[in-house]
């Protein structure tokens, strides 16, 4: 059986469902290697717009697998080489050229929560929940944390870290870690509304955009603003930037070429 099942839908978006329901989709090394193989042809890959990572199952994703976390204990590098294979795999989405939606219908905890946390949207069903439960079984949280503590506050962050307490989907939504809620049976039409909708933008100012957005958070405000104005000036020499100026002033719709 394979771990993920993957399609081009329409619109040249591009979905990845997590494929091992009956363990919860746990984020085992081997799963992680076929993510990474995912994200790595993806990068190189100029026709897709979008990218969705759904689940198949009644969880998204449970975290890592514990008992390959036990066996790996007995060995530091084997362990090491895990987690950072793992960081790796999430740190791949923020360096993709397309935006990545999460899908989520189901539990989303520890590394599930966290590959929540790096996709650049996501949206939920409302009988979904999240967790960092490592502190309940003396494993903290430290590396799904650091994907997270980026995208909520750090009292949120703190709160589900040392509780290790579920947190309904409203809740998630209230704090920031997703964007939506959805009701169940619509979760999966309003996600490729929302991809479909993208691609309809302009795929060179999504992809200059969103590698300028996550570099200009590590800056501080005024090399920011020196960095992004330097982004904005190649970005007006795009072709796709001088037909949506034309197309506004003449008040029609602009034709990407993308």
């Amino acid at each position: 059986m394979s771990l993920i099942n993957t399609k081009v839908e329409k619109n040249n978006i591009y979905t990845i469902e997590l494929n091992n329901p009956t363990k919860r989709n746990p984020l085992s090394l081997e799963l992680i290697k076929s993510l990474q193989k995912e994200f790595d042809n993806l990068k190189k890959n100029k026709l897709i717009k979008v990218v969705i990572i759904q689940a198949n199952g009644p969880s998204f994703s449970a975290g890592h697998d514990l008992n390959e976390v036990r066996k790996a204990g007995k060995s530091e590098k084997k362990l090491l080489n895990l987690f950072n294979a793992c960081s790796k795999m999430m740190l791949s989405i923020r360096y993709l050229p397309q935006p990545v939606i999460a899908c989520i219908d189901g539990i989303a905890a520890a590394a599930g929560c966290q590959l929540v946390a790096s996709c650049d949207l996501a949206f939920a069903s409302k009988n979904s929940f999240f967790q960092t439960p490592g502190v309940n079984i003396g494993l903290f949280c430290s590396t799904p944390m650091v994907a997270i503590s980026r995208k909520v506050l750090i009292k949120d962050m703190m709160y589900m870290l040392l509780s290790g307490d579920k947190i309904s989907a409203l809740e998630a939504e209230k704090i920031r870690l997703i964007n939506k809620v959805f009701i169940k049976k619509h979760l999966k039409k309003e996600v490729m509304n929302i991809a479909i909708k993208i691609t309809r933008k302009s795929n060179q100012s999504i992809k200059i955009g969103k590698e300028a957005f996550y570099k200009q958070l590590d800056m501080n405000i005024e090399k920011a603003y020196d960095y992004t104005s330097k982004v904005m000036t190649k970005n007006m020499g795009f072709n796709e930037a001088k037909e949506g100026i034309q197309a506004f002033i003449e008040k029609r719709k602009p034709n990407w070429k993308n």
